[in-house]
């Protein structure tokens, strides 16, 4: 990248960032969707002084959270550092006209065992996106907009899907037979090279079949499927029990009916941790006799472990001493494919359960009915990195009517993530060779620092899902390395 790509892209994250809520003012405390930024005072000697914590968790999304409620079961004093003015990471509670959306991490599934306790546990409860079982649908292929019902479309991307997975004449079972065990064997290596575009040019397709699944494989990775490693399209078939309908399903039928902004409040009220807010961390030091994390501000706080819960791309931005090892540093530079747009359009029509999908490089790759009222329908749709901007309304209602022409666009709203400075990106999916190269580096603690990120979960990785999964194992380490 040149220097001149570089001065748009710090003009484009300014200006995303002067628009967000003032997420890098530190002080600018806000309630955000319901969840409170009032930090939660715990009990301490009176020795002891205001700064010395247990353990210090940097990062206030669903795997710091986690950990931080994990262990204050054990009576540890635990400070959370959030660099945004809200809790929930990528996950992100909103409203378009008046109606609650999801702007980050959305839906769960009773498949996805640690998201699922978690409701269990708070007796939150479930809501359908209708579009995830359509009715009629939308498709584009071989350049020619089509449509029908969600059986002939899902027929074609079915009879596709399982020729893509179908590596071993066992659809895949034999690279993960143990999903939430990754590396319970080595079978994995053979595929860990390979994009999600190679993949595809083994296979003998149909133009409608190619297009159909390239509309799949592009939002499962969030960019261009030929940056998106092959092997996390084996990984995802496996958690899902090997099923491209269970599949569907699991990543985007259901979503907490409450918000997700409900669990992590639960979380934090159960917990009690003290919180700070919108004070993004500057430099993490450690030695034999603790820790201290200081803030942009200045601030400086100690303890005898840190969970470190931050995404993969924003790894690198904090100072570390000594330095994390050099395999975690270059797959944060190197980051995740995670780039691409989601965002939510209100239109007139009412258009029933409908789904659409396009390949690569549309602005819309995939889209469906969330919710419909009586004056027309919210959609919710998914495009790859830098082809639309979701903050121009003409780019935004030329991009839908793609696949629904006659659309009257009434509202749209999104989040840029790839421009927020505190994640870099959306969820997480590996690059060829990144997962043999650093799945297992990136969680490994370092003295007296764990590390918790959805982006090395062992099953669900990128989903909230894994998120808590790698908060209950940090907490776990941390647990031992404190007794």
């Amino acid at each position: 990248m040149n220097s001149s790509d570089d001065s748009v892209n710090n003009i484009r994250r300014r200006s995303f960032i002067k628009g967000a809520g003032s997420l890098v003012a530190a002080g600018a405390f806000a309630s955000v969707a319901g969840v409170s930024t009032k930090a939660h005072a715990t009990e301490s000697k009176a020795s002891r002084p205001a700064n010395d914590y247990d353990v210090i968790v940097i990062g206030g999304g669903f795997a710091g959270v986690t950990a931080a409620r994990d262990l204050a079961e054990t009576g540890q004093r635990i400070l959370i550092i959030e660099a945004r003015n809200r809790l929930g990471g990528r996950t992100f509670t909103s409203s378009l006209e008046g109606e609650q959306i999801e702007l980050g991490g959305t839906w769960i599934h009773w498949g996805q065992p640690h998201v699922w306790a978690e409701m269990l546990r708070y007796g939150l409860t479930l809501k359908e996106s209708p579009g995830a079982v359509p009715d009629v649908a939308s498709w584009i292929a071989d350049g020619k907009l089509k449509k029908g019902t969600a059986l002939e479309s899902f027929e074609i991307m079915g009879k596709a899907y399982q020729k893509y997975v179908d590596v071993d004449g066992q659809m895949g079972r034999t690279v993960f037979p143990r999903p939430f065990d990754p590396l319970f064997t080595d079978n994995w290596k053979k595929y860990d090279s390979m994009s999600l575009t190679d993949r595809v040019k083994q296979l003998d397709l149909t133009a409608e079949e190619r297009d159909v699944l390239n509309s799949l494989l592009t939002v499962c990775c969030h960019n261009d499927p030929s940056q998106g490693g092959f092997l996390d399209m084996l990984k995802w078939n496996a958690n899902a029990y090997y099923d491209v309908g269970v599949l569907w399903d699991m990543c985007a039928r259901y979503k907490i009916k409450e918000g997700t902004h409900a669990l992590i409040q639960a979380m934090v009220d159960e917990a009690k941790p003290d919180v700070l807010m919108a004070t993004p961390v500057q430099a993490v030091k450690q030695d034999a006799n603790g820790a201290e994390v200081t803030t942009v501000d200045g601030k400086a706080f100690k303890a005898k472990a840190v969970v470190v819960a931050l995404p993969l791309n924003v790894l690198t931005d904090v100072s570390f001493a000594p330095a994390l090892s050099a395999v975690k540093l270059e797959s944060s530079t190197q980051q995740h494919t995670g780039k691409g747009a989601k965002f939510y359009v209100r239109i007139k029509q009412k258009i029933g359960r409908w789904s659409g999908s396009a390949p690569f490089p549309n602005p819309i790759v995939s889209a469906w009915t969330e919710e419909e009222f009586e004056d027309g329908t919210t959609i919710v749709c998914f495009g790859p990195p830098d082809v639309i901007d979701i903050t121009d309304d003409e780019a935004v209602t030329k991009a839908i009517r793609t696949l629904i022409p006659d659309a009257e666009v009434v509202a749209a709203t999104g989040y840029q993530w790839e421009l927020d400075p505190f994640s870099k990106g959306t969820w997480c999916w590996y690059h060829p060779n990144q997962f043999g190269k650093s799945f297992k580096e990136l969680r490994r603690p370092e003295s007296r620092l764990f590390f918790a990120s959805a982006d090395s979960a062992n099953g669900w990785r990128g989903f909230v899902d894994g998120a808590i999964e790698s908060g209950i194992r940090a907490a776990h380490e941390v647990k031992v390395f404190l007794k």
